[in-house]
């Protein structure tokens, strides 16, 4: 009896410590999702499928961050935007025309990086353009039909048709917004390309979907910056005379930019972007203007301005700034996802408008960096 009454004892000293324990690790894990914004519980609507065209820096980042923020929120610019976390958004499919990507693995692109994306196998996309430079240098390129195209689409049924495609290739990204149009899945814009006009906005919401673009503006990149650096000048009364950017990069984007004609245009829409926040026209110039290979995946972008303040007198900045650029879009493209989707689940079209002028540099309605971020924020974050 003396053994047993031990025995009992001890179980039930086991049984205390393990219940202690429980409740230190529920109180930890409390405390824990309320210093994180409750990032590990899911939305009660249904999640967020996005598919991906363009499976290169940018792409392969917003795949590694889908699984790095299932357990963290640090660096998340809205942890919780329209009742959704980054537990709520699913990749359900990609697609490249790289015959060196097409096929492969998923985890075969991330370098060592383990998602539960790992399985998913690249399939081929389409192509309206001359074959990208990288793309010819270094292999060949594996399409399929844009009817074949359209047929993926409607079999893995994404919410969202992420196009992260080289810049320059104009035709294949309108042919993107179309095989959207066609499958039934609003499309996101990250291009420069002009996919976004009155005749396309009217064809997507006549089927309940939206359209966002055009031509990515990163959260803190170069346009961004420069934005908020005009408007803080003009909120201080200070007068501004002439500006310009000068943005060098080392990635393969960068690279595509260097022909002329896409360098052309990207630097008209920067122009036009920084244009807006100031009340009286200035002289400016904004722009890509150098390739270099060393900086990588990084854009280094030198500023220049000149303003009037009291007695005319003359005001000189001269800075840089270096990002990174795959890194520095993936806020901005997680944000504008999830607010589409509180948008559509609510039949709201009209909320793609105040998206774009959030997320693009040259959306159908352009807005001041300081509005539209507020706009945004007041709409969707909670």
């Amino acid at each position: 009896m003396g053994i047993l009454a031990k025995s009992t004892a001890f179980v039930a000293k086991v049984a205390h410590l393990i219940l202690n324990l429980r409740i230190n690790s529920f109180e930890a894990n409390t405390i824990r999702k309320e210093l994180n914004g409750d990032f590990q519980e899911k939305s009660s609507v249904p999640g967020i499928n996005i598919a991906l065209v363009g499976i290169g820096n940018v792409a392969t980042t917003l795949v590694k961050g889908l699984e790095f923020y299932k357990n963290s929120t640090e660096g998340l610019w809205h942890p919780k935007l329209g009742g959704f976390t980054l537990n709520d958004l699913t990749l359900s499919v990609a697609y490249d025309i790289d015959s060196a990507k097409v096929g492969k693995k998923m985890h075969e692109l991330l370098k060592n990086y383990k998602t539960s994306f790992d399985s998913l196998t690249i399939q081929p996309g389409i192509l309206e353009d001359a074959s990208p430079a990288h793309v010819a240098e270094n292999g060949q390129v594996k399409t399929t039909s844009f009817d074949e195209f359209v047929s993926s689409l409607k079999k893995t049924k994404p919410d969202f048709l992420v196009n992260l495609i080289s810049s320059g290739m104009e035709r294949s990204s309108e042919k993107y917004a179309k095989a959207a149009l066609d499958a039934g899945c609003s499309f996101f814009n990250a291009t420069s390309a002009n996919t976004v006009t009155e005749q396309t906005r009217k064809a997507f919401e006549s089927k309940g979907l939206m359209i966002l673009g055009d031509d990515l503006m990163s959260q803190f990149g170069g346009t961004a910056f420069h934005r908020g650096m005009i408007d803080f000048i003009t909120s201080r009364g200070i007068r501004l005379q002439k500006a310009y950017q000068l943005d060098v990069g080392g990635n393969q984007d960068t690279k595509n930019t260097m022909a002329e004609e896409t360098r052309e245009k990207k630097r008209q829409i920067k122009t036009h972007s920084i244009a807006i926040e100031s009340p009286v026209p200035f002289m400016s110039t904004a722009g890509t203007t150098e390739y270099a290979e060393q900086l990588g995946d990084s854009r280094v972008s030198y500023y220049w301005m000149e303003a009037r303040g009291f007695l005319n007198s003359t005001i000189e900045m001269d800075l840089s700034l270096r990002t990174n650029d795959s890194t520095n879009g993936c806020n901005v493209i997680i944000d504008s996802i999830r607010a589409a989707k509180k948008s559509l689940s609510k039949k709201d079209l009209s909320k793609a408008e105040i998206i774009s002028a959030y997320a693009f540099k040259n959306p159908p309605r352009k807005i001041h960096i300081r509005e539209c971020i507020k706009a945004f924020e007041d709409e969707f974050v909670n």
